[in-house]
């Protein structure tokens, strides 16, 4: 059976294509519209994985999208969220918004109901056009529709290979729940609890990145390493108020969204209650509380229901320090973090919950990520002509490559099928040999980046216990970057620039099968150096999303003045 899965209910939209289980193709737009987090109708998606799952519409039996189904249900959602927010901070949510300056009036006036009312009807429109489109291109089979929650919660169990887990979802909303939890056991999954609205771990970690003046989706990143400078007692007091457990849920204060609207009330300014204190420390106060708050809800469902391995996947498990605390305090043999977590896997977790709808489905480990399009030669040679760059092809590339690598130069890679997720693992991805611990200052200016967190190395799957603690238990979360672990000694003497201040990495273990071409290029280096770990950093600029096209890394190799581009078996490298 074919599925087409579809999702643009949120940000992130994509599609993804599935065969009886197996995952053949899967995209999100914003690689293809360079929109970062575009949320439009995801039309370049669909038109790519028809194209690398060799699949037509036609052949389709199954197309299912993510979200609630259009209908007037759908449109109450949005006043439904919009009143509780107001109801749960006794108006002072509401006051607040008369105290803002008139030119932030319009952005709280865009969160109102009738604003929110309007984007679900441009949803529910865009959801029909897209099925009229595949009808006229000869689709004649069944249109199904799977909660957000659920999409999730496929994802995660269909994809870890467990056979019997506990599946936790972790995020901001998924239009009525904020968290979800699940017993993935022969080949079902079974809906145990969930957390309702407002108290939602999501947005407590946006009001975190908004208040020091970060983007709330885009950077939670940049506040999970600035964390790691600061110290969490210093404003314990203050943030433990804010969020807590209570058993197998959790609850947040009316107290964070007002400290959200003070800090527009007074012109972007931090709201007074943490005035005078650092935003190292604010962060540190807010990543603890997390992860005390998600472990004890964690641990008290072990004990209602005990479970040995655990499958995590929405939003807030992107903060792989908080999976590193579940690895850590939790009695599990083993922890598993989808790869695309966050809404990118939406249409993924569409297409795998409708095929687990028909039967039962059994969970297969994702082999790997490298699920959207490739390039040929032609095109990656036309692409350098067109830039008139100098290149020649190299008939041993990972040895090249590695050569250089052993010689400090920064390497633009770009192989195969891009990657499916919001990780770079090594086909769109940019190395540098992890000795340098000054690089992550000098490398992200060259990218014009700001972070915290330094950069992520990858490291050759056999010697992954020589470079990092308790890989046994969550090997196939750290192949996809997922988790932090804590670094060993060697690690940190010998390769410092991918060791962040508290000890921990984040890792992508890669093995021959896993991806071949890259994993001889750091077997090679390893040949060479005696490190089997190189830094891994994302193919793109600024802001900008993880490059697709061979145009596209030869733009980013330009505008950051790599050393070397490789595109395929072709090399770029600049003269002196």
């Amino acid at each position: 059976m074919k599925i087409l899965g579809i999702h643009l209910d949120t940000h992130d939209s994509g599609a993804a294509i599935v065969e009886d289980g197996r995952v053949l193709a899967a995209a999100n737009e914003e690689r293809f519209s360079r929109t970062k987090m575009d949320g439009a109708p995801p039309r370049q998606s669909m038109a790519a994985v028809f194209a690398v799952a060799n699949v037509a519409p036609r052949e389709l039996d199954v197309v299912a999208f993510s979200g609630l189904r259009p209908g007037p249900r759908k449109y109450w959602y949005n006043f439904i969220q919009q009143a509780q927010r107001v109801t749960f901070t006794r108006g002072r949510y509401l006051r607040s918004f008369y105290t803002l300056k008139s030119r932030d009036r319009g952005r709280l006036l865009r969160q109102t109901g009738v604003a929110a009312v309007l984007e679900t009807w441009r949803v529910g429109k865009a959801t029909q056009q897209l099925i009229d489109e595949l009808r006229r291109q000869g689709f004649a089979g069944e249109v199904t529709f799977v909660d957000h929650d659920e999409a999730h919660a496929a994802t995660a169990y269909f994809t870890s290979g467990f056979a019997d887990c506990f599946v936790a979802i972790i995020e901001g909303s998924s239009f009525t729940n904020t968290c979800s939890f699940w017993r993935g056991a022969n080949g079902r999954l079974q809906k145990v609890g969930a957390v309702p609205l407002p108290h939602s771990p999501g947005r407590y970690y946006e009001v975190v990145t908004r208040i020091l003046g970060f983007h709330p989706k885009k950077h939670g990143g940049k506040i999970t390493g600035l964390a790691a400078f600061g110290d969490p007692a210093k404003l314990a007091p203050v943030v433990n108020r804010l969020l807590w457990a209570e058993g197998t849920t959790m609850k947040v204060s009316p107290e964070l969204f007002v400290l959200h609207e003070e800090y527009f009330a007074r012109g972007k300014k931090l709201p007074a209650v943490f005035s005078g204190h650092t935003r190292e420390d604010i962060a540190a106060a807010f990543q603890r509380r997390l992860e005390d708050v998600c472990v004890s809800m964690l641990s008290a469902w072990q004990k209602q229901m005990p479970f040995e391995r655990l499958a995590l996947s929405g939003g807030v498990v992107a903060n792989v320090k908080l999976n590193l605390e579940f690895l850590r305090q939790l009695p599990l043999k083993e922890v598993f973090v989808h790869p695309g977590m966050g809404d990118v896997g939406q249409a993924l977790g569409a297409a795998l919950g409708a095929l687990a709808q028909k039967h039962p489905l059994t969970p297969q480990a994702i082999p790997h990520v490298y699920l959207g399009p490739a390039f040929d030669e032609r095109r990656c040679t036309a692409a350098l002509t067109a830039a008139r760059l100098s290149f020649r092809r190299e008939g041993d590339v990972a040895a090249w490559t590695a050569a250089r690598l052993a010689e400090n130069k920064v390497v633009g890679f770009f192989q195969g099928a891009m990657e499916y997720g919001p990780r770079a693992l090594g086909n769109r991805s940019i190395l540098y040999p992890a000795t340098d611990p000054e690089v992550n200052d000098w490398l992200n200016k060259r990218l014009k980046r700001s972070e915290f967190m330094p950069f992520a190395p990858v490291t050759l799957m056999e010697r992954a216990a020589d470079c990092y603690e308790l890989t046994d238990r969550c090997r196939a979360a750290a192949t996809f970057m997922t988790i932090a672990l804590p670094a060993t000694k060697f690690m940190r003497d010998k390769m410092p620039a991918a060791v962040h201040v508290d000890g921990t990495c984040r890792p992508q273990l890669v093995s021959r099968e896993g991806n071949a071409v890259y994993y001889d290029v750091l077997q090679r280096y390893a040949q060479l150096t005696g490190l089997p770990s190189l830094v891994n950093t994302s193919f793109n600029m600024h802001e900008e999303p993880i490059v697709c096209t061979p145009e596209e890394a030869i733009s980013a190799y330009l505008q950051s003045e790599l050393d070397v581009l490789v595109l395929g078996n072709l090399v770029v490298e600049k003269t002196a």
